[in-house]
């Protein structure tokens, strides 16, 4: 799924995750509707908006610099690309830590960054 496939705008223009959808039952706005602000930080502003991300998993920090055409894994200094994945919602299904894919591990995800 490319990232025009999955972006979405809703009737006032505002741009949502059309695979991962927020949910505003829960928290109204708050984290763009989504359950905290880990899956906001992954799912809308990495994912849809397309800014870079940083996060730690069991002491480790990775990081994943975001491009107009493609999403790669990154050296902390965002200057080498490890691999590439064809947009932010591929990469946090398909990259994965301990055989488990981003997704998975969101509940245990720490110090979740986006810049």
């Amino acid at each position: 799924m490319a990232k025009t496939d999955y972006i979405m705008k809703d009737l006032t223009g505002y741009l949502f995750n059309g695979k991962y959808l927020p949910d505003y039952s829960h928290n109204g706005s708050l984290y763009h509707g989504y359950r905290n602000s880990v899956e906001e930080t992954l799912f809308y502003d990495f994912a849809v908006q397309g800014y870079d991300l940083a996060f730690s998993y069991r002491g480790k920090r990775y990081f994943f610099m975001s491009g107009p055409e493609y999403v790669a894994l990154s050296d902390e200094h965002f200057t080498q690309e490890l691999q590439r994945f064809d947009d932010g919602n591929a990469a946090l299904e398909q990259f994965k830590i301990d055989g488990k894919s981003i997704i998975e591990l969101i509940d245990s995800l720490e110090d979740v960054e986006s810049y």
